[in-house]
């Protein structure tokens, strides 16, 4: 073909690569965002054969801004901190360490207690002669122990705010 046909080629080359690294725009480095670009199944790129670009260094993708934490208000309980409110079967209560509960027999749930509470979840357990009784609650999650029902309502802070209601 000639020497012609060479630098024609060359030409081509250099073009494509020019294309393909967004002219420079990233410091001479592809980071796979380029408009349009399908992702690819590997991590590496084919050789082309040409020089690694000498860029200076490479600008992040984004730039993050400092987040500050939006308002979220605690959720108050109703009953607040009454664990006393709950023998009936029916309350809802702030509680940030292990705490027992008393309710009426008829739920037939003895020794409740709250004995965990941990960034994400809150452990409460029952138990009487032969029985043993433990569920575990992350936010939004409802167990049942026996004829008692209870949701964990929200947990912020090492404070969970649980309601408990009769089945």
């Amino acid at each position: 073909m000639g020497t012609n046909g060479n630098r024609a080629g060359v030409a081509v080359t250099l073009a494509l690569m020019a294309a393909l690294t967004g002219c420079g725009a990233s410091g001479g480095q592809d980071d796979g965002s380029a408009e349009g670009a399908e992702p690819s199944s590997t991590s590496a790129a084919p050789s082309t054969g040409g020089t690694p670009s000498t860029g200076g260094t490479r600008a992040p993708a984004e730039t993050r801004q400092p987040s500050s934490p939006s308002p979220t208000p605690t959720r108050e309980a109703a009953d607040g901190t009454d664990v006393g409110a709950c023998f009936d079967g029916r309350c809802e209560i702030a509680v940030s360490k292990p705490t027992s509960i008393e309710v009426d027999s008829r739920f037939r749930v003895p020794n409740l207690r709250v004995t965990k509470i941990t960034a994400d979840t809150v452990v409460v357990e029952s138990s009487g002669p032969g029985t043993f009784l433990r569920t575990s609650l992350g936010e939004g999650g409802t167990g049942i122990q026996n004829g008692l029902g209870f949701r964990l309502r929200s947990l912020e802070n090492g404070t969970a705010v649980l309601e408990f209601f009769a089945d």
